[in-house]
C-alpha cells in the first residue's frame, strides 16, 4: 500500500465499512497494513482508528489496547488536537463502560488514573483555540459522558452546554441536555420550566439528525431521535427584566439543586436547602445541628462571589477615592478588579468549607486545621504511590452516597499537577498570597517580570472566575445530594415513628419575607425510639 496508487481515503472508508459490517476482517486488514515507508503517518492512524473501532465492536480488549498503544505513539510525535482527541476518545474506550451495583466504584477505582488522563485530552482540546469547532465541540461533549459517569451532573450540563455554544447543531449535546432536565424534574430536582427548556433541546436535536449522525453515528442517532421527537415545539419565551437575572442564567450561577433556566415564578434565584436531618445527638433536637450553619454560609459566601463577579463589570459602581500610578502595561487597578480577583479566590475557598461540612456531617475524623478539599478523600500516598480512598469514603461510597464520588473526583482534577482543575487552584494560591495584576490591553508577556507578580488578560481571567463560580456551585450542589443519600439510607434502616422539628426560612423568621412558605425541606428528624442516631 506504499505504492503511488495509494489513496488515504478510499482506504478509510473501506475500513470504516468494515468496522461497521465485519469488525473482525477489520481488524485482521487493519493490522496488515504497512508502518514503514512514505505512509506511516497514515497508516498508523488508519490502524489505530480501526483497532479502537472495531475492537469496540467485537469486544475485543487487546485491539483496543493497542489501538491506544499507537495513539500514544502518534501523540508523542504529533500532538495535534485531533491525535489529543483521539487519543482521549481511545481511552475511554479501553477503560470501558462502568458496571452497575456493586463493581462501580472498583472499576471507577482501578480505571481512575485512565479517566483523569482523557478528561485532560478532552479538555485541552476544548479550550484549545487553533482547533476546529467541531473538534472543540464534540470534546466537551465527550468529556460531558465523563463527568456524569462520575455523578457530576452539574459540571457535565455546564460542558454540554459550551459543546453547544461552540455547534449550535450538536444534536448529540443537545440531547444529552434534554434528558439531563428530564431526570432532574423526575427526581425533583428542577422547576417546571424544565420541561420547556428540554423540549427546547430537542429541537435543536430533532433539526439537527445529520449532525447526530456525524458525531455518533446512524444507529445513536436513531436512538436519541426517539426520545426527542416525544417533545413538542415549546412555547416562546420572555427575557428577563432584569440584566443581574439574565447574566445569571446565561452563566449558570444559580445555586438550585441542578443547573436551569430562572423560573421568575420562584421569587429567589438560590433555592438549594438541605433535606430533613436525621438528629445524631441525644436530647439536642431542639435547635438544627451545625451543618444547617455550615450550609447556610456557604450559600451566602457563594451568592457574594457571585456579586463581587457581576459588579466588578462596572468600573463606575464602586468608591473613586483612590489614587493609583500607571505601570504603563495596561493593567487595571481599583475596587472592581480587585472585586472580581476577589470572587474568583471566595469560590475557589469555598471548596475548602465544603471538605469541612462534609468532614462534621459525615463523621470523617479529621480536625478542622487538617482539612483541605483536594486531600480529605484519600489516604496519603502507600509504598506504590497509589493514594486509596480513606476506610470512610469507601464505606459512604459502597453503602451507596454516590454522590459523594463526585466530590472526590472534583478533588482529584484539583489537586493533581495535571488535573484540569489545578489551575483554578494555583491561580488562587497566587491571589492570595502573591499578586495577581490584570491587563485589558497589550501583550502581557511583554509585562515587566517579578516573581511575587502573575500577569492575566482581563477578558481570560473574567472567564475563569465563571468558571471557578460553577465549580464551587457544582460541589456544593454535590454536597447537598450527598446528605441527601445518606439521610435517605438512614431512613431506610431505622425503624418506629419520625418527630420531626421544622427549620424555617431565615428571612421569614426575621420577618423579611412575608411570601415564604413552608415545604418538606430542612427538617430536624428524631425516632421517637430509644436507639435514635
Amino acid at each position: 500500500m506504499d505504492g503511488d496508487s495509494y489513496d488515504f481515503g478510499e482506504i478509510a472508508a473501506h475500513l470504516d465499512d468494515l468496522t461497521n459490517n465485519d469488525p473482525h476482517e477489520a481488524l485482521r486488514q487493519a493490522r496488515k497494513l504497512s508502518l514503514e515507508g512514505r505512509n506511516r503517518l497514515n497508516n498508523m492512524q488508519l490502524r489505530a482508528a480501526t483497532l479502537v473501532n472495531a475492537g469496540v465492536q467485537c469486544q475485543q480488549q487487546d485491539a483496543i489496547d493497542d489501538g491506544l498503544a499507537l495513539y500514544r505513539e502518534l501523540h508523542s510525535e504529533y500532538p495535534t488536537p485531533d491525535t489529543v482527541f483521539n487519543l482521549g476518545t481511545a481511552i475511554v474506550s479501553s477503560i470501558g463502560y462502568t458496571p452497575n451495583g456493586d463493581g462501580w466504584l472498583d472499576h471507577k477505582e482501578s480505571t481512575r488514573h485512565l479517566g483523569s488522563e482523557a478528561r485532560a485530552c478532552f479538555w485541552n482540546v476544548a479550550q484549545d483555540a487553533e482547533a476546529s469547532m467541531s473538534a472543540r465541540s464534540q470534546s466537551w461533549t465527550n468529556l460531558a459522558n465523563q463527568l456524569a459517569d462520575s455523578q457530576r451532573l452539574s459540571e457535565c450540563h455546564d460542558a454540554r452546554l459550551a459543546a453547544l455554544a461552540l455547534d449550535p447543531k450538536n444534536g448529540v449535546a443537545a440531547h444529552a441536555a434534554a434528558r439531563y432536565l428530564i431526570y432532574c424534574y423526575q427526581m425533583g430536582l428542577c422547576s417546571d420550566l424544565a420541561v420547556l427548556e428540554a423540549a427546547a433541546y430537542a429541537k435543536v436535536g430533532r433539526e439537527n439528525r445529520d449532525r447526530i449522525i456525524e458525531y455518533a453515528g446512524l444507529q445513536a442517532a436513531d436512538g436519541m431521535l426517539g426520545f426527542l421527537n416525544r417533545f413538542q415545539d415549546p412555547p416562546p419565551r420572555a427575557p428577563h427584566n432584569d440584566p443581574f437575572v439574565a447574566w445569571v442564567e446565561k452563566e449558570r450561577l444559580t445555586l438550585g439543586p441542578s443547573v436551569e433556566l430562572v423560573d421568575p415564578e420562584m421569587g429567589k434565584l438560590d433555592w438549594l436547602r438541605l433535606p430533613g436531618i436525621l438528629e445524631r445527638e441525644a436530647g439536642k433536637g431542639a435547635t438544627p445541628p451545625p451543618i444547617f450553619a455550615m450550609f447556610n454560609q456557604m450559600k451566602g459566601d457563594f451568592i457574594l462571589a457571585r456579586d463581587l463577579s457581576w459588579r466588578s463589570r462596572d468600573e463606575a459602581g464602586w468608591p473613586t477615592s483612590g489614587y493609583f500610578d500607571d505601570t504603563l502595561d495596561y493593567a487595571l487597578y481599583g475596587p472592581a478588579t480587585s472585586a472580581l480577583i476577589l470572587a474568583h479566590r471566595t469560590a475557589i475557598d469555598l471548596l475548602d468549607k465544603v471538605a469541612a461540612a462534609a468532614n462534621h456531617y459525615f463523621e470523617l475524623g479529621l480536625k478542622p486545621h487538617d482539612i483541605f478539599f483536594g486531600k480529605i478523600w484519600r489516604v496519603r500516598p502507600n509504598k506504590t504511590g497509589e493514594t486509596p480512598l480513606t476506610p470512610q469514603v469507601e464505606s459512604l461510597v459502597r453503602e451507596g452516597v454516590h454522590a459523594l464520588y463526585g466530590l472526590v473526583e472534583l478533588a482529584d482534577d484539583y489537586e493533581a499537577r495535571s488535573g484540569i482543575l489545578r489551575p483554578l487552584k494555583n491561580l488562587r494560591n497566587a491571589g492570595t498570597h502573591r499578586f495577581v495584576v490584570l491587563h485589558d490591553l497589550g501583550d502581557i508577556t511583554q509585562c515587566r517580570e517579578a516573581a511575587e507578580v502573575e500577569h492575566h488578560d482581563f477578558d481570560r481571567f473574567t472567564a475563569t472566575a465563571i468558571a471557578a463560580l460553577r465549580v464551587a456551585r457544582s460541589a456544593i450542589q454535590m454536597l447537598a445530594l450527598a446528605v441527601s443519600e445518606k439521610e435517605e439510607l438512614l431512613r431506610q434502616s431505622k425503624e418506629g415513628l419520625i418527630g420531626t422539628l421544622e427549620v424555617f426560612d431565615h428571612d421569614w423568621i426575621r420577618g423579611r419575607d412575608d411570601d415564604f412558605e413552608s415545604d418538606d425541606s430542612g427538617e430536624i428528624d428524631e425516632i421517637d425510639e430509644p436507639s435514635s442516631p
